[in-house]
């Protein structure tokens, strides 16, 4: 019996336009990644129609609807389910006669009203402005490796319980969904699995933020054990880590103590929910039962921390079966694959959901949370797969396996083949051959002599001028994905355009001061650069009556043109 927490049934019209998105058909333009948060309105009143006119009917006229759900979906997006894209759609709806259907063509001026709401994160999307902006060639090159890995036949699934040997070990999917929401899945990506160990990754989250890390921290330990994860062993009579499962039945204890059974369980499925951006999460209550029927092990290891005081001292009334109970219930949450990405997605956006833009727990307990499964999260391999794939990741008994790129992307592989360190045999085989592909270990270099490919580039051979423009670009819109990123990559932000105008002009005119502490305080640029017209940033500042942005740049020694040109002259010999 399969119990639906949040089914979500989908109009046949939703399924085409996904399918089509799946595996994305190219896109990526000149461009800029840029989050869903950093996303502003700063210039614009209405979308700029040059981006729709490929979407033009036969006839030139006309905005055929159709054309541009694909264009999204080309660069990774699904706007009939992707809550960002609502308002536009519902708006898009009401101008159809029987107001549930989506129209086949509408003239520009009422189509650019129903974008009107979304226009930043739609030009975004349409000039491929997104953290991977070349999605259709990113994802061509991920399905070569998931063919290639689909030979790997060695392994065989969990036994455990008698419902889990029952899944078929032919199973097989990837899905992937970056921090702006470009989602990609292939396979079996809508077939559900229990989380199990993967809960482990939630609890510590939200435990962290509920309670803080330090509190966590007199229960639980940080280092890796070297053993399997359901070793009966403590260190200084607390779990070595929070993924162990010592450490997760300590953190099943330690959340929401004071709560009854049914609300804790209620408390932690909904986070479920808000950490998969409200994607299908389901409870298998079969598999509850069955694993309480063969859970001599984990009372054993119960007793074993009750005996040791590793359960929470907040309540007088700890029961151990209440606690047992209440982690099996946890460990029988199932949600899919495409669901399991977005879950992923939300850790590697430092806990913002990048679909629903909920923050769901704070950034410090992601931060905490990558440096454990880093170090210990696919059990006695962990150290190995560190070498080799170089990413934090998370696997479970189940076959499932989470992998996080910090301010990039976050991905699930799902096969049930484990090998004998109770990892999917597929999942580690398909992370090293992408990291074999792909600029993503965290110790590959960052220059451009690598062999391996950074798919958050737009072109890899991009001249100086380009990368001008679209680092001026960045700057006055505030995308701090691309700025972070081109640092990294050893840019230089002090760079003029043809008129003299650098990233710290742009930003100024942007009113974007983050954005200017950044370019004085990370990247170090010269905060009097004079443009053709004579004016530095202090004067734009000055122009545009940018208060905090003139005493910040004061502060640092700014000074008006006029003056730096009339110092400049005092100074000539005669």
């Amino acid at each position: 019996m399969v119990v639906a927490v949040n089914p979500r049934p989908k109009s046949t019209m939703v399924q085409k336009v996904e399918s089509d998105g799946v595996g994305g058909g190219g896109g990526g333009f000149l461009g800029i990644p840029k989050a869903p948060s950093d996303t502003s309105n700063i210039g614009q009143t209405a979308i700029d129609e040059s981006l729709l006119l490929e979407f033009l009917e036969d006839e030139g006229v006309d905005v055929s609807t159709a054309k541009f759900l694909h264009g999204l979906s080309k660069n990774g997006l699904r706007p009939l389910s992707d809550p960002r894209f609502k308002i536009t759609i519902d708006k898009i709806k009401a101008m159809s006669s029987d107001k549930d259907t989506i129209p086949e063509v509408m003239d520009m001026d009422s189509f650019k009203r129903c974008l009107s709401s979304n226009m930043v994160f739609i030009t975004q999307a349409l000039c491929g402005n997104l953290v991977i902006p070349k999605w259709g060639d990113f994802t061509h090159i991920i399905r070569e490796i998931f063919e290639e890995c689909r030979q790997a036949k060695t392994g065989k699934v969990a036994d455990l319980t008698p419902q889990m040997a029952k899944v078929n070990a032919e199973k097989y999917a990837v899905s992937i969904c970056t921090v702006d929401g470009q989602r990609f899945s292939v396979g079996d990506f809508k077939d559900s699995f229990p989380v199990q160990d993967l809960n482990r990754v939630l609890l510590y989250t939200l435990c962290c933020t509920d309670k803080s890390v330090d509190y966590i921290h007199n229960y639980i330990g940080k280092e890796p054990s070297g053993s399997e994860g359901d070793a009966l062993a403590l260190k200084n009579k607390k779990p070595h880590n929070p993924l162990l499962l010592t450490g997760g039945l300590t953190l099943a204890s330690l959340m929401k103590p004071t709560l009854c059974f049914s609300e804790r369980f209620e408390y932690f499925a909904k986070k479920c929910q808000q950490f998969c951006g409200n994607e299908y999460v389901g409870f298998n209550n079969s598999l509850a039962l069955s694993l309480k029927d063969h859970s001599n092990r984990l009372y054993a290891i119960g007793h074993y921390l009750r005996e040791n005081d590793c359960f929470s001292k907040d309540t007088k009334y700890e029961d151990l079966e209440k606690t047992m109970e209440l982690f099996i219930h946890y460990s029988a949450i199932e949600m899919t694959c495409d669901a399991a990405s977005v879950m992923a997605a939300t850790l590697a956006s430092g806990g913002l959901c990048p679909l629903t833009g909920e923050k769901v727990v704070y950034p410090e307990a992601v931060r905490n949370c990558l440096s454990m499964m880093n170090c210990c999260g696919v059990n006695d391999y962990s150290g190995e797969f560190m070498f080799e794939v170089g990413l934090p990741a998370k696997s479970n008994v189940s076959g499932a396996l989470i992998v996080v790129i910090p301010n990039v992307l976050g991905m699930c592989i799902y096969s049930p083949r484990l090998d004998r360190s109770k990892n999917s045999v597929r999942g580690v085989k398909f992370c090293k051959m992408f990291t074999d592909r792909f600029v993503f270990h965290q110790f590959d270099p960052t220059d451009r002599s690598s062999n391996k490919i950074d798919p958050r580039r737009k072109d890899f051979t991009e001249t100086r001028d380009q990368q001008s423009l679209i680092l001026l670009f960045a700057a006055y819109n505030g995308n701090m994905t691309t700025l972070y990123r081109y640092l990294k990559e050893g840019i230089n932000f002090g760079y003029p355009d043809y008129d003299g105008r650098t990233a710290l002009h742009l930003a100024v005119c942007g009113s974007q001061l983050d954005v200017v502490k950044f370019l004085v305080e990370k990247c170090h640029v010269d905060v009097n650069p004079v443009d053709r017209w004579e004016n530095t940033p202090l004067d734009d500042a000055h122009k545009y009556n940018n208060t905090h942005i003139i005493h910040f740049l004061q502060r640092k020694g700014a000074q008006k043109g006029k003056t730096i040109m009339g110092n400049c002259t005092e100074t000539l010999p005669h």
